[in-house]
């Protein structure tokens, strides 16, 4: 295999690999979708201080409109608290609750659980250098 049929294969498995998360995540959480339970945990992974849908989305490596589609489903279900902000108006402050921070706790377990059987038939020093890679890769966005 060439290094160009090698960048497709690594960029086709990557899109599959979101995809088999997505559809992962989905059968673990049954209040909330992957995408929305990631947005959560994103935030929360998030520094200290006021979070808006622009923070979030430049964390995130996503867009404003997508973030703004997915803290409306959250803030639906009380997940999320969504008001302007004090220091400027025009931005919508956003605020993790009471009820994702108990969501989180109740679920940790079984998530966690889910994600180390997912990942059992990897050895740890594999998983190691997988970090690297990908770290690397990531990093290719950034340059």
């Amino acid at each position: 295999m060439g290094r160009i049929e090698k960048e497709e294969y690594i960029i086709g498995s990557v899109s599959l690999l979101a995809n088999k998360f997505s559809q992962f995540g989905d059968s673990i959480h049954e209040d909330m979708t992957y995408k929305q339970w990631f947005m959560l945990h994103m935030i929360s992974k998030m520094d200290e201080g006021e979070k808006n849908l622009n923070t979030i989305a430049d964390f995130v490596g996503t867009s404003r409109q997508n973030v703004k589609k997915l803290v409306d489903q959250l803030e639906e279900k009380k997940y999320l608290k969504v008001r302007r902000s004090t220091k400027d108006q025009r931005s919508l402050k956003v605020e993790l609750t009471a009820k994702m921070k108990k969501y989180f706790e109740k679920t940790y377990k079984i998530t966690s659980n889910k994600t180390d059987e997912l990942f059992r038939n990897i050895e740890d020093s594999k998983l190691d250098e997988l970090v690297l890679d990908l770290t690397k890769l990531m990093e290719c966005f950034e340059e």
